[in-house]
């Protein structure tokens, strides 16, 4: 029902526009109608504006008379003024003509399709508004592509623009937002802005065939995803007809095939600066709106793919058309139709290589093609569109300007990090502790990123993004925790593993910071939630709130024990913040192997003990038995939760649910919850707020979490 409508609406105001049409358009009518005889060569700059060519400018004369358009002549006297024709030359020669007319040219026995004609040619009104209609249905295309490409842009544009006045909202008036919580805004929020698309699944990745592997937007995105590609579609099809008799086109599958063609190939070039300004780093609308990166990404490959169809049922216009003209081998020959192909490829190209499989398997191998397609396909379409005299080579402009900005940015912001020794360290085998020294003029602010460069041989063009931690024992001092996964980190494990105390100085570069200040501080309580290497993530949110009267609590959910002596100091220093820490070890049978916080422990009781001490530990467990191992493994255990007995140790993996639900009774007002953690922690918890809201107090969901 939506489409017809929109279908009947623009149909409507199509009709009405075409009806008026534009005087030019009945110029363009009248020199169509004339293609067919030769008055003149192609090199006389004056054509029909020539008055010594009585001929030609009497029927032009006689044809421009005929047209339906009040505007027609005095449209063709302003064109031709550069050549000194005026209004009474114009009459003078439609006199001359009037007795000389020949109706039916093509019966003149001194007709020579190849040779100077010298007769003046009289149309019938029939034919004059026939041709009129053709022009007017031919080239309102073109609008009509302006149009709704322009509508396709702005559609994001005012999403974008609501989104950063909620988002100011936070900030500018939090009683207010505090205060939507009643029902109508929870019924909203409860099954459209918050759950995922589908029952609960939306970090976590799903797949098909195994190949086909996404990550699925919220409700509310799907929503907006969908509008927009439901309003990409309609604009394909409205006013996209046939006329008969038609000036332009042999048939109705030529006709329309290429409306489509030229539809489908504007529309395209009004999105590729929307492409790149989305996949940019450096993206204003990411500011405006307070949205991820990762939204963005998610936007750009919605829209890119869609981007993609459009260009290809362009190239499947265009092919018809030019078979049906006879023209398609002579069109393939010409460059921009050459070039036009390449962009074609690079764009198919690009979609397949940016499947999420290949973007987990090998991220630098997708980004260095990816780069390379975009490259090849701006430049593609640069000489394809640049062919025309519409104009639309400015939209290659604007994509190549946006790139060039967002690249210059990124330069600037490295050179002003400068480069630094970074002092890399390997903890427990799992986790990358990389401290950078700042410039005192470098600031960061809480959930903040950056992507750091490792100027080694082997990675110094890669850059990743990761959370940053200021230090707590020394000023402008920043710190990185990396997971060690693959490529650029399991090289990096690869060399510390091979130094001395697993540690080594490493020239860096940062690129940031990144991202946008969550509204945490107007919250009341806020609880933090965790997972494994999220826990970076969540740091600096917790110092920024244990400044403020807000009650913070944090929720650490790790695996192992020993995930603990990557993040020790930060967790030592915790006991000085205003923060309750509780942290779930959800395989505590795996021990510790060693003390954690530079300190060995002797049995229950024993308290601290020396260097020595920790080799006669060491040299005794050689020897040990299981149940001895064990032992010495518990004392480690109860020796660190000694240590950090200002956090809660629970053993165990938590109920995320009822969590949410007592954290949720338990606040006395707004209550806020922040996520970083693995995909179906976050998952889970975003279904569970979205089950619980209450219309007692505001209760909101942050993800810090980022899916590039």
């Amino acid at each position: 029902m939506l489409v017809k409508n929109l279908l009947a609406v623009a149909s409507l105001i199509s009709t009405v526009i075409a009806s008026e049409g534009t005087a030019d358009l009945s110029v363009t009518a009248c020199k169509t109608l004339f293609k067919k005889v030769l008055y003149f060569e192609e090199t006389d700059a004056k054509a029909f504006c020539n008055v010594d060519n009585q001929p030609a400018l009497g029927s032009m004369a006689h044809c421009l008379k005929l047209s339906p358009h009040p505007k027609a002549i005095e449209t063709f006297l302003k064109d031709c003024s550069s050549f000194g024709l005026t209004e009474k030359d114009f009459n003078q020669a439609y006199d001359n003509a009037t007795d000389y007319l020949v109706s039916n040219f093509t019966a003149d026995p001194d007709f020579n399709a190849t040779q100077i004609y010298t007769k003046p040619i009289g149309l019938k009104k029939a034919k004059v508004d026939a041709g009129y209609r053709s022009a007017v249905d031919r080239f309102y295309n073109y609008n009509w592509s302006t149009w709704f490409g322009t509508a396709l842009i702005g559609y994001w544009f005012f999403i974008v623009l609501v989104a950063g006045f909620c988002n100011l909202l936070y900030f500018i008036a939090p009683a207010f937002v505090k205060s939507l919580n009643y029902g109508f805004i929870n019924f909203f929020r409860k099954y459209i802005s918050l759950p995922a698309t589908g029952r609960s699944k939306h970090l976590e990745h799903k797949s098909f065939l195994r190949i086909f592997q996404w990550i699925a937007p919220t409700r509310l995105e799907t929503i907006l995803i969908c509008g927009w590609l439901i309003m990409a579609l309609v604009f394909q099809i409205v006013h996209i007809n046939f006329i008969q008799p038609d000036l332009f086109w042999i048939d109705r599958g030529t006709g329309v095939g290429r409306k489509l063609a030229d539809r489908t190939g504007v529309i395209s070039l009004f999105l590729m600066p929307e492409l790149i300004l989305f996949a940019g780093r450096n993206n204003f609308l990411q500011w405006i709106s307070g949205w991820s990166y990762s939204r963005f990404s998610l936007l750009h490959r919605w829209i890119s793919r869609a981007c993609t169809i459009l260009v290809i049922i362009h190239a499947v216009g265009m092919t018809y058309n030019g078979k049906g003209l006879g023209k398609y081998e002579t069109r393939n020959a010409k460059p921009y139709v050459q070039w036009g192909f390449v962009a074609t490829i690079c764009a198919c190209i690009m979609c397949f290589q940016s499947l999420l499989v290949f973007r987990k398997k090998n991220y630098e191998l997708f980004l260095l093609i990816h780069i390379i397609m975009a490259i090849f396909f701006v430049v593609g379409v640069w000489h394809h569109a640049g062919s025309a005299d519409q104009g639309y080579i400015q939209w290659s402009y604007a994509s190549v300007a946006i790139w060039a900005f967002d690249r210059f940015v990124r330069i600037l912001r490295l050179i002003s990090f400068g480069v630094k020794k970074a002092n890399v360290t390997l903890i427990a085998d799992e986790t990358l502790k990389v401290i950078v020294p700042k410039p005192s003029h470098w600031k960061s602010f809480p959930g903040c990123h950056a992507f750091i460069h490792f100027l080694k041989p082997t990675c110094f063009w890669q850059s990743h993004p990761f959370t940053i931690v200021n230090s707590h024992l020394e000023d402008n001092t920043i710190i990185f925790y990396l997971k060690v996964k693959g490529g650029m980190t399991h090289g990096l494990y690869q060399y510390l593993s091979n130094q001395p105390d697993n540690k080594a100085m490493i020239n860096v570069m940062i690129e940031g910071p990144y991202g946008n200040r969550l509204p945490t501080r107007k919250f009341d309580t806020n609880i933090l939630l965790a997972g494994g290497n999220g826990i970076p993530g969540l740091y600096s949110e917790i110092s920024d709130l244990s400044k403020t009267n807000s009650h913070t609590k944090l929720y650490w959910i790790i695996r192992h024990y020993k995930s603990i002596e990557w993040f020790y100091d930060e967790l030592k220093a915790l006991e000085n913040l205003n923060v309750e820490t509780i942290i779930y070890v959800t395989q505590p049978h795996v021990g510790l192997d060693g003390p954690i916080g530079g300190f060995a422990t002797g049995p229950i009781g024993g308290g601290e003990v020396d260097a020595d001490d920790i080799d006669e530990v060491k040299n005794e467990k050689s020897d040990a038995s299981a149940s001895e191992d064990d032992d010495l493994s518990n004392d480690h255990i109860l020796q660190l939760k000694q240590n950090l007995n200002h956090i809660e140790f629970r053993e165990g993996r938590p109920l995320v649910d009822d969590l949410v639900k007592s954290e949720i009774s338990q606040a006395n007002s707004s209550i806020a919850f922040v996520t970083c953690a693995h995909a179906n922690l976050v998952d889970s918890t975003r279904k569970s707020i979205a089950n619980n809201l209450s219309t007692e107090k505001r209760v909101e969901l942050f993800e810090s979490n980022q899916a590039w």
